[in-house]
């Protein structure tokens, strides 16, 4: 019997990077809701739905308006959420490039930005834009808070 060595090589490979990429998902408990912010603040989430492209890459969200306070850590299938003041905020993530987007946070107000991950030329890049509420409240319902 004669064995093909590069099948079995390429299954091997497989199965190696299937197990791999397990590991590196968002373990949270799954998204149950947005929460009502505290009275004066607003509430923002950052998502990213699960997704193979980029599954093993994971960033930390920051706030350039607190000192590059990190806001969490996004990881494929995760989300993370912040109460913030109001007022327009600048949230950016890096691996290889960065990516910047401008949030404005309304009093009592809910705001949602969706993060996912481009093709770059070591590592995934980030990539965080805002979305309408009501894409968000489809988008995120597969999620799961994305913690350590």
């Amino acid at each position: 019997m004669k064995i093909n060595l590069s099948l079995v090589t390429t299954g091997i490979i497989g199965v190696t990077l299937a197990l791999g990429f397990t590991g590196c998902g968002a373990k949270g408990k799954q998204f149950m809701g947005f929460k009502t912010p505290t009275e004066g603040k607003g509430m923002v989430y950052v998502y990213r739905p699960s997704s193979f492209i980029g599954g093993g890459v994971y960033y930390d969200v920051k706030n350039k308006n607190n000192d590059d306070e990190v806001i969490g850590t996004l990881r494929n299938g995760g989300f993370i959420s912040k109460e913030m003041t109001p007022g327009k905020k600048i949230l950016w993530a890096k691996t290889e490039a960065t990516s910047t987007v401008a949030v404005y946070v309304k009093e009592n107000d809910i705001v949602c930005i969706q993060g996912t991950v481009n093709m770059g030329l070591l590592v995934g890049r980030p990539d965080l834009k805002n979305v309408d509420k009501a894409v968000c409240e489809i988008e995120i319902k597969d999620t799961q808070e994305s913690i350590e």
